[in-house]
């Protein structure tokens, strides 16, 4: 009788360890689709403040460099990747194609361009605190894993990849787009 018990305890430490195992797999795709979800529909939703075109180059730009340090990082120094360690699969592009672009939208468009230094700073480093919650909040669920990276690295990299890839790339191709106007004059 006492061996049944010690048995059926168990049994039921194993069933709680596989549910919470299966809410964790569940829990890892419900909050991909609904990041997925909220990002795009905002970015789509909200009112844009630059020319589509600077938008959509800069968010083409953003995703080349992405996937360029992406791809060096989890394959050449195994540093950060998505899912599974060193394997480049399918549900990685989920965060690729459905979570960088939409942020980098949000980023460009609603950066207060014409306001002073502080705000300016405070706004990439609000996104900074953001994405490193956000990446904390990954790691959590078995999206993204880090070996030789950590999250002060990701904080201490965020305002320079937001200021340096996205709105200074702004300017540049602000820049490209009036000198071609100055041009055909």
């Amino acid at each position: 009788m006492n061996g049944e018990i010690r048995g059926n305890s168990k049994n039921r430490k194993n069933k709680r360890g596989n549910n919470m195992l299966l809410a964790v797999q569940y829990g890892k795709w419900i909050f991909l689709a609904v990041s997925i979800l909220v990002f795009n529909i905002t970015a789509i939703q909200s009112r844009k403040r630059l020319p589509i075109t600077t938008i959509y180059a800069t968010t083409c730009f953003a995703l080349c460099v992405q996937q360029y340090f992406d791809s060096y990082a989890t394959f050449r120094f195994r540093a950060w990747g998505f899912f599974t360690v060193g394997k480049a699969d399918f549900p990685s592009l989920l965060v690729k194609w459905g979570i960088y672009p939409a942020v980098s939208v949000l980023i460009v468009n609603w950066y207060p361009y014409h306001s002073s230094r502080w705000k300016k700073f405070s706004y990439i480093m609000g996104w900074s605190v953001f994405s490193t919650v956000f990446e904390w909040a990954a790691i959590r669920l078995d999206i993204l894993w880090h070996i030789h990276w950590n999250l002060f690295y990701s904080f201490l990299m965020y305002p320079v990849i937001y200021y340096v890839f996205l709105i200074l790339h702004v300017r540049f191709y602000k820049w490209l787009k009036q000198r071609e106007g100055d041009e055909r004059t």
